[in-house]
């Protein structure tokens, strides 16, 4: 049982890796100790879930991913959470922007990819 652990800790090490950071600057940001960001990332001690819902904001990943693993190929799983979000609001106008956005995208590399 305790394996989950150690996989939560890996994709939290992968991920404070991946943006540049030390476990210092995961403790601060964190407010814990740096011994307790490598009990973590070891699977030796777990974080509080309210740590680990705001490193799933601040990575930009699901809580799905950083908990359980979830396939990165899922499409909600490699979306940023605050696109979710916004996808799943009843605020029109910022949809709206978003779709707009990445309709914007779309035609770009629709574009690019013409060039070539």
């Amino acid at each position: 049982m305790s394996d989950y652990k150690a996989a939560i800790g890996k994709r939290v090490s992968a991920l404070r890796k991946k943006n540049g950071m030390t476990q210092e600057d995961l403790a601060e940001l964190l407010d814990c100790s740096v011994k307790h960001v490598s009990h973590s990332e070891r699977g030796i001690a777990l974080m509080s879930l309210e740590k680990y819902l705001f490193l799933s904001d601040y990575f930009g990943c699901s809580l799905d991913y950083l908990l359980k693993g979830a396939n990165p190929s899922d499409i909600t799983a490699s979306v940023p959470t605050f696109m979710v979000e916004i996808l799943r609001k009843d605020e029109e106008e910022e949809r709206e922007l978003l779709l707009t956005y990445l309709n914007m995208y779309e035609r770009i590399k629709k574009s690019a990819t013409e060039k070539q």
